[in-house]
């Protein structure tokens, strides 16, 4: 477990999978119940709080974000100029600076990424040119990160090719049918995902370049095994 003071106010939290497992608890479980996830937290803060900056009359607010391994969490304290608002701005121009340090690619990483677009699209097209029907890469707006839960337990094809991404604070799923999938398969899957998301205009090659990859190829089976 680390921490990570942002400003006099929030402190950040890196909590891994076997941080919780000591614990004897789990992202979910911690998401379903209330109780236990208020009493984690504030055991959480004891520990880290070494200074006592955060006294017992605070007003305190806990935030999270769960990824692959484990979840952030942010521990704010609120006072008079300092309040909810405040709080969730600060969380969300900290998000958005880590996305935009994941965004400053060096010229010399843009071309490793170009030349892996072009090999990539060279490999896909010798695929399509063997089948009668070329892949299908769809991509998913998230309006949380729960969404992915939800999909990876619907959808059941090993052979889908799934991304997590997090880009400007929002969460992004990709799903690429392989070559030789029917539209009527490709069409019930994703009538299934868009239960509890959105298509995106958002074009894949766009989130491999820019965002952060939360989780790579087989993200929804990684989610199920999680969760």
């Amino acid at each position: 477990m680390e921490m990570e003071r942002i400003n006099d106010n929030t402190i950040r939290v890196m909590i891994e999978n076997a941080d919780l497992k000591e614990r004897g608890v789990s992202v979910m479980e911690l998401l379903e119940n209330h109780d236990r996830i208020e009493s984690f937290f504030y055991n959480i803060l004891s520990e880290v709080d070494t200074e006592h900056d955060f006294e017992e009359d605070d007003q305190i607010t806990f935030q999270i974000l769960p990824n692959r391994n484990g979840l952030e969490l942010f521990i704010s304290k609120l006072d008079d100029d300092n309040e909810v608002g405040d709080v969730i701005n600060n969380l969300m121009a900290y998000a958005k600076n880590k996305s935009d340090k994941v965004d400053e690619l060096s010229e010399e990483r843009r071309t490793e990424l170009k030349n892996s677009d072009e090999n990539k699209k060279v490999a896909e097209n010798v695929q399509a040119a063997n089948s009668s029907v070329a892949a299908t890469i769809i991509t998913l707006e998230l309006p949380e990160f729960e969404s992915a839960i939800s999909i990876a337990h619907v959808i059941s094809d090993s052979e889908i090719l799934s991304n997590l991404y997090r880009y400007d604070n929002v969460f992004y799923l990709t799903l690429k049918f392989p070559a030789g999938v029917t539209s009527d398969v490709v069409a019930i899957q994703k009538a299934l995902a868009i239960e509890f998301a959105k298509e995106s205009t958002i074009q894949s090659d766009v989130l491999y370049e820019h965002a952060e990859k939360v989780m790579s190829t087989d993200a929804l089976q990684q989610i199920k095994d999680i969760f």
